[in-house]
């Protein structure tokens, strides 16, 4: 045999070799499926978060500070927090400051002597309230709060805000066919929170850059907001036949401006625009007649349901809990067309069922 057959003969062994090697000791690969082609943004959840799992099977003792209960927002936020700390087993000290700023800081400081181990604020006036959740931060108390900022919680829960606001300027920027309208402000002045505060300014500058005249601010008030608000947008269509638009920073006061257009015979003519699906307010929106016309749904209920979650993970020794999360919201209105696409969408009674299942429509009290 010539030098090159040896060689050509060891070569063609050792492949044999090789060969019955790989199918001994090799695992069989399956080629992978194509990857599917992912959304640039994820799609906002639409149902409410289930509870959390509960942390090691520890009870914990958590303080929960509302500013107040007057309005289905502040409820439903209390409500879906108490419920998921109850499924866990913790312990829930729940105050209501009854919209007195100095009343939530004495609530907090109490917490600090009552053994908890943590706090959720569910809204309130967030430079008042600082030097307090400091002092439980520094206390080694984990705090998350809803619709303020604080550097010292663990997180802070809000819808988008500023996204929420252009919308509802953009919606009533198209509602007219971009023929820039006369509007009045329907807000608490001075009130310092600070979501509403973005609120007021985002909105005023998008009617602004859209040319729109501006008639200034309606004092709704917050113990008596419907009726003050009653009174205030009466005025202000005596004052201005040719008004277009109220918008209001808040739900309950929109419901006072219904009202007075109503009572004007101005419904074809003047329309509201508000954040907060309050049930009097989509009761009210789901007339024929109703002059709400876009309303910012906040799921208040899941946002209580998230700062628990925020809790939880702390606990659980957890260092990537966001310092801000966005909550997601429903654009409620009968008119999708006239927002942007993506938006997502649902009409009064819709937005009835997602809010406040199981609680019959029109069922205000």
């Amino acid at each position: 045999m010539s030098h090159v057959g040896k060689l050509a003969r060891y070569f063609l062994f050792a492949l044999l070799i090789v060969a019955m090697t790989a199918c001994q000791t090799a695992p069989a690969v399956e080629e992978p499926a194509p990857a599917a082609e992912q959304p640039a943004e994820p799609a906002a959840p639409t149902t409410e978060a289930a509870a959390p799992a509960e942390p090691a099977g520890q009870a914990f003792k958590i303080g929960l500070s509302s500013f107040q209960q007057g309005n289905d927002w502040n409820i439903q936020v209390a409500e879906g927090a108490k419920a998921d700390m109850e499924a866990l087993g913790w312990e829930v000290i729940h105050t209501n400051a009854e919209a007195n700023s100095d009343a939530q800081v004495t609530a907090l400081e109490g917490f600090l002597t009552s053994g908890v181990d943590g706090v959720i604020v569910a809204g309130g006036l967030a430079p008042a309230l600082e030097p307090v959740i400091e002092k439980l931060n520094n206390a080694g108390i984990k705090v998350a709060t809803i619709d303020i900022t604080s550097l010292n919680a663990v997180t802070n829960i809000y819808i988008d805000t500023y996204h929420t606001t252009e919308l509802l300027a953009m919606y009533s920027v198209n509602k007219l066919q971009a023929v820039p309208g006369k509007y009045v402000h329907l807000t608490i002045p001075g009130l310092g929170w600070k979501t509403v505060d973005i609120r007021d300014r985002v909105a005023d500058l998008a009617f602004e850059l859209e040319g729109w005249e501006y008639l200034g601010v309606l004092d709704s008030g917050l113990a008596d907001a419907v009726n003050q608000s009653t009174t205030a947008v009466r005025s202000a269509l005596l004052k201005t036949p040719d008004l277009n638009l109220v918008y209001s920073s808040w739900g309950m006061p929109a419901v006072g401006a219904a009202r007075a257009i109503r009572e004007a015979g101005k419904q074809a003519d003047v329309f509201v625009v508000c954040t907060d699906a309050d049930r009097i307010v989509l009761a009210d929106m789901a007339e024929d007649d109703s002059p709400i016309s876009g309303v910012i749904g906040q799921r208040p209920y899941l946002m209580g349901q998230m700062a628990v979650k925020a809790l939880a993970d702390a606990f659980a020794g957890s260092t990537t809990i966001p310092k801000v999360m966005f909550a997601p919201f429903y654009f409620v209105t009968k008119s999708p067309e006239l927002l942007p696409p993506g938006t997502e969408t649902l009409d009064p009674t819709a937005a009835w069922e997602a809010l406040y299942p199981g609680v019959p429509f029109g069922k205000v009290d």
